[in-house]
Parts: structure tokens; C-alpha cells; sequence
């Protein structure tokens, strides 16, 4: 059975926008509808004020971030920092989340695959999973976004170049070397590219080398609804169907060729898109 998890980002932003708006409409000594009105006003402006200083702040804090040293370190503020934004950027886009299988997630680090649907699908899933360590890998394009690049990096988010094979296999390597140390899971989707349908692309199976040279177990995730928020933010809600489908334990996983890995994985994920079509 599903279930729905709450999300509270934005609450402190209408707290504090509410709670500046009250203090100027006194201060101001408004009364009745003009205290009413003015209220709305303020508290619209503190709202955009807020957004601006986030704004600022992220930027002021991209400055010190080297976007071409690699983040070996755990870094705990940017963790949260990124999670709390994608909670922003889901709470802003009016999605809300129902997930079923959380039981499921294994003891200790693990790599998470999951199909490809939006944009959104990373940021649904860290959300989730942000007291977790989950580092992701991703395309190039994603960690030369001003400012929202350096950020992602700083939280371990790394890109993997699937046109220079020495390239790709040195983010492969580091992501085993996260695992291994217990310093982060990390996840990744096979798919390469965001599926424009409902059928699964055919899988890029070198993701799975990371499970076989980490010895760690694949945690088989499916996503649904995602494709729809690019239509409906922010003026409709999209419910967004997460699945922690199935684990594949890191002593099967070491058994297999990493094409049978990813035959098993696209089969899992396949069963429960059939079933919830």
C-alpha cells in the first residue's frame, strides 16, 4: 500500500512572510480592511523577498565551491541544503508524493536504479531519501547549470561523460569508491535519458559495474506520474507513484554479467509498470 509523505518546505516561507506582514501592519497601525489588505501585500512582497535572498545566498555559496575538484569529502550542510531545495522545487510545483516499499531499502550503501520519466525523477527521489546519503550520477549538462551546478556537485552529484569511455570510468570508479567507503549510495538511471513514453528505453548496463566492483546490492526503484508536472505546475497537482520495487542482493549481484543485472532490473521495473497501467 502507498503512502503519502508529506511535505513542509514552504511552511516556514508562510510563516515568516505572515509573521513580517503582521509586525509592518501594526507598526503601520492599519486597522480593518486596510490592515486586511495591506497584510496580503506585505506578506506577497516578504514571500519574494525570501525567494530573492535564497536566491543570493545559493549564489554567494557557489562562489566557493571548485567545480573541477572532486568532493571526496562528506559534506553535511550542502546535503541538506539540497534536499531542502528539492523539497522547495516539489512543494512550488505542487507535487505530491506517494511511495510504497520503503521497507525495502537495504542495510548499509547500495546503488539505486530507477526508470526515467522527468526531470523531476532525481529530485523526487533525493527528497525522499534525503536523510540518507544518496549521491547521484547525472549528464554533464545538469552540473553546468549557473550557481544550481556547483551546489549539486558540492553534494556529490556526478557526471558521467557516456561519449569518452576513460571519462565515464573514472565516475564509475568513484562512485564505487563511495560505496566501499560507506560514505554514500549512489544512484543512477540506466535508461541514460528521460523515456518520452511509457516504454522503457533500452538500458546502458555499464551502470551496473558500480554494483559488481562496490559488492553491493541493486535497489530496483519505478517511478510514474512524473511526466505530467512539466504540464501542471504550478496550477494543478500532480501525484507522483514512487516504488522501491525490489533488491537484488549484492551476492546475486556479484554472480551475474552486468547485462543480466540490467535484465533483471528492466524486469522488475516492467511487472510493476504493467500493474499499475
Amino acid at each position: 500500500m502507498y503512502q503519502t509523505v508529506r511535505n513542509r518546505s514552504l511552511l516556514p516561507w508562510f510563516l515568516i512572510s505572515a509573521a513580517l506582514a503582521a509586525a509592518l501592519c501594526l507598526l503601520l497601525s492599519y486597522r480593518g480592511w486596510a490592515f486586511a489588505g495591506m497584510f496580503a501585500l506585505f506578506a506577497l512582497a516578504a514571500f519574494a523577498v525570501l525567494w530573492l535572498l535564497f536566491a543570493l545566498l545559493l549564489a554567494l555559496l557557489a562562489l566557493f565551491i571548485d567545480p573541477a575538484q572532486p568532493q571526496v569529502e562528506d559534506a553535511p550542510f550542502y546535503h541538506r541544503l539540497v534536499g531542502y531545495g528539492m523539497g522547495l522545487l516539489l512543494a512550488v510545483g505542487r507535487v505530491r508524493v506517494h511511495v510504497r516499499g520503503l521497507e525495502r531499502l537495504p542495510q548499509g550503501r547500495f546503488l539505486l536504479v530507477c526508470n526515467h520519466r522527468s526531470n523531476y525523477d532525481p529530485i523526487a527521489l533525493g527528497w525522499l531519501l534525503r536523510h540518507d546519503q544518496l549521491a547521484f550520477v547525472s549528464k554533464p549538462e545538469n552540473l553546468r547549470i549557473p550557481v544550481v551546478g556547483r551546489i549539486l556537485h558540492r553534494d556529490r552529484v556526478m557526471a558521467i561523460d557516456r561519449e569518452n569511455d576513460r571519462a565515464a570510468l573514472k565516475t564509475i570508479l568513484f562512485a564505487v569508491d563511495l560505496i566501499r567507503r560507506g560514505a554514500s549510495s549512489v544512484g543512477i538511471f540506466p535508461e541514460g535519458t528521460r523515456s518520452s513514453g511509457a516504454e522503457l528505453l533500452p538500458f546502458r548496463n555499464g551502470a551496473f559495474k558500480i554494483a559488481q566492483r562496490a559488492r553491493c546490492p541493486v535497489l530496483v526503484a519505478v517511478i510514474r506520474g512524473s511526466e505530467q508536472i512539466r504540464r501542471r505546475a504550478p496550477w494543478r497537482r500532480t501525484e507522483l507513484w514512487l516504488d522501491f520495487a525490489s533488491v537484488i542482493p549484492a551476492q546475486q549481484v556479484a554472480q551475474m554479467k552486468t547485462n543480466e543485472i540490467g535484465d533483471l532490473a528492466r524486469t522488475c521495473m516492467t511487472s510493476v509498470l504493467s500493474a499499475d497501467c
